[in-house]
């Protein structure tokens, strides 16, 4: 059907389906790419330990990012 198209159509709609195509591919790595979001170094810190299997003293515990909980804090935005 698209070699239908494409023979009575011309050029024109071959150009506009490579730049349609050539568009959702850079979209596409664009979108895929590493997000860059700031870790502070003690997140990173408590991240390391939790992995290596120690324990982290948090008197009010911890946030899901891995920060120690301030008192009266309960982690929820």
């Amino acid at each position: 059907m698209i070699g239908a198209i494409l023979k009575f159509k011309g050029s024109l709609i071959k150009r506009i389906i490579y730049v349609v195509t050539i568009t959702l591919s850079v979209m596409l790595i664009a979108a895929c790419n590493r997000p860059g979001v700031q870790v502070t170094e003690r997140e990173k810190e408590n991240y390391e330990k939790i992995v290596a299997g120690e324990i982290i003293e948090c008197p009010y515990g911890l946030d899901a990012n891995g920060s120690c909980l301030d008192e009266g804090d309960d982690g929820i935005w």
